[in-house]
C-alpha cells in the first residue's frame, strides 16, 4: 500500500491517529529536556578526576575567624601531618577538587584569542602529594614557588591539563608557550610548564560539556589565608590509622586557634565526592522516573489506542486478506501507518523540546538544550513508538480472510 492511500486512511479516520500524535510530541519533548537534564547531573559524576583518590585525605574548614594563618603555622601543620603514621606526602592548598571552602576563578586565554573560564589549585608539592601524572614537561622547580603576586614582569609557571591545552592551542604544542590573562592580554601571563592528562575543577556545577578539566595549578606558597586546607597522601596498607592519626594532629596542632563552632572536616577523597554528588545522584533518580514514567504511559497509550483501531478496523482487514493480502502485507501497513504517525508527533515534539528548554532557561537560568538532544529524543520515541504498535499489528495480520464476510 502506498503512502498516499495511507495517509487518505488517516485523514479519514483523523481522531485515533490525532490522539496518538498529540501524545508522541508532548512525550517526546518532555523526554529530550529530561534526559539532557539529568546527563548535566551525570557529566560531574563520570569525568576522572586525575588523582590517586584512593589514598588522599583532604583537611578543610581550618578558619582562623577574624585572623589569619602565617606562613610558619602553614609549614608548622604541614610537619605535623607528615609525623603521622602511614602519611606519605602533604601538601597545603588554598583550593582542592570536592572542597568548597575556596574557589580560585581564573581566564586563561591562548594564541588564537580563544577565552577559557579555569579553576586553580595553589600549593607547594601538589603535583606529587595528590598523585598527578605528567604527559609532558616538568612540576615546578623549588625556586618557582612564590607568595602570591610575586610574578611580576614575567610569566608565571603553570601546569594545565590535556583538555585544556587543545582548547588554548588547538593542535599546537602547548609545552612551553604562552598563555594570556585575558583581564591584561598585554602583560606575562603565564608560561606552559607541564602538562597532566586529568584535574577536576571543583565547580562541579561547571564540570559539564567538556568543561571538567578546565584547571591549572599555580606555584604559589600558601600564607596569610584566613582558610587553610591540606591534602595528605597515606599508605594504602594504614588508611584507617592514618586517618585517626591526621584527625588527631589537626586538632592538636590548630584547634586552640579555629574559629568557635568551626569543626575541621577530614575525610578521604572517596567519602567526599560521595557527599557531593548526593544531591545529583538524588537528581539523576528523579529524572530516570519522570523519563520511565513518561514512556511507560506512552508505551500503554500507543498500544491502547492502536488495539481499539484495529478492533474497529477488524472487517477491513479481513476484506484485505480476502482480496489476497499476506499477514506480512498487514503487518507492514501498520507498522508504516505508525510510523508516519509518530513521526509527525516527533516534529512536533522537537519543536516543543526547543520551546521548552527556552523557558526552562528563561526562568531556572537552565543551560540551553543542544540539538544533538532533539534526534535522541526523536530516536527514542520512534522506536518506543514501533515496538507499542507490534502487538496489535501481529494481532490485526492475524485476522482471517472469512471475517470479511461477517456482518459487523
Amino acid at each position: 500500500m502506498s503512502i498516499r492511500v495511507l495517509l487518505t486512511t488517516l485523514r479519514r479516520h483523523s481522531l485515533m491517529p490525532l490522539l496518538v500524535l498529540l501524545q508522541v510530541a508532548l512525550a517526546c519533548a518532555i523526554l529530550s529536556n529530561v534526559l539532557f537534564l539529568g546527563w548535566l547531573q551525570l557529566q560531574p559524576m563520570l569525568a576522572p578526576s586525575g588523582m590517586d583518590t584512593a589514598n588522599l585525605i583532604f583537611v578543610d574548614h581550618l578558619d582562623a575567624g577574624t585572623g589569619e594563618w602565617t606562613a610558619a603555622e602553614v609549614r608548622a601543620g604541614a610537619e605535623a601531618l607528615r609525623e603521622v603514621p602511614g602519611v606519605r606526602a602533604v601538601s597545603a592548598a588554598n583550593s582542592l577538587p570536592m572542597t568548597s571552602g575556596m574557589i580560585y576563578a581564573y581566564g586563561a586565554q591562548g594564541p588564537s584569542g580563544i577565552k577559557v573560564g579555569v579553576n586553580a589549585y595553589t600549593g607547594n608539592g601538589l603535583l606529587h602529594t595528590l598523585g598527578i601524572r605528567l604527559v609532558a614537561g616538568r612540576d615546578f622547580l623549588p625556586d618557582e614557588y612564590r607568595n602570591a603576586g610575586d610574578y611580576k614582569g614575567v610569566p608565571e609557571p603553570i601546569i594545565i591539563t590535556q583538555a585544556l591545552a587543545h582548547k588554548l592551542f588547538d593542535k599546537a604544542r602547548a609545552l612551553g608557550r604562552r598563555v594570556a590573562d585575558p583581564e591584561n592580554p598585554t602583560g606575562a601571563g603565564y608560561l606552559v610548564v607541564g602538562i597532566v592528562r586529568h584535574l577536576l575543577r571543583n565547580q562541579l556545577g561547571l564540570a559539564t560539556r567538556g568543561r571538567a578539566d578546565d584547571t591549572i595549578l599555580l606555584p604559589e606558597r600558601i600564607a596569610k589565608t584566613p582558610v587553610l586546607l591540606y591534602a595528605v597522601r597515606v599508605d594504602p596498607a594504614m588508611r584507617k590509622a592514618a586517618l585517626r592519626g591526621v584527625r588527631k594532629a589537626i586538632q592538636h596542632q590548630f584547634g586552640a586557634r579555629l574559629q568557635t563552632g568551626a569543626q575541621p572536616k577530614v575525610a578521604f577523597y572517596d567519602t567526599r565526592s560521595s557527599q557531593a554528588f548526593s544531591g545529583r545522584r538524588a537528581a539523576l533518580w528523579l529524572f530516570l522516573g519522570v523519563a520511565s514514567t513518561v514512556l511507560v504511559v506512552t508505551l500503554i497509550g500507543i498500544m491502547g489506542l492502536t488495539g481499539f483501531w484495529v478492533q474497529k478496523r477488524t472487517r477491513q482487514i479481513g476484506i484485505r486478506r480476502a482480496l489476497g493480502a499476506r499477514r506480512a502485507d498487514i503487518l507492514v501497513h501498520f507498522l508504516t501507518e505508525n510510523a508516519l504517525i509518530v513521526g509527525a508527533g516527533i516534529v512536533l515534539g522537537m519543536l516543543l523540546a526547543s520551546l521548552g528548554n527556552r523557558l526552562l532557561m528563561h526562568y531556572y537560568e537552565l543551560p540551553q538544550l543542544p540539538w544533538i538532544w532533539l534526534p535522541v529524543g526523536a530516536a527514542l520515541m520512534l522506536a518506543l513508538g514501533q515496538l507499542a504498535v507490534l502487538s496489535p499489528a501481529l494481532r490485526a495480520s492475524r485476522v482471517p480472510p472469512v471475517v470479511a464476510t461477517r456482518s459487523v
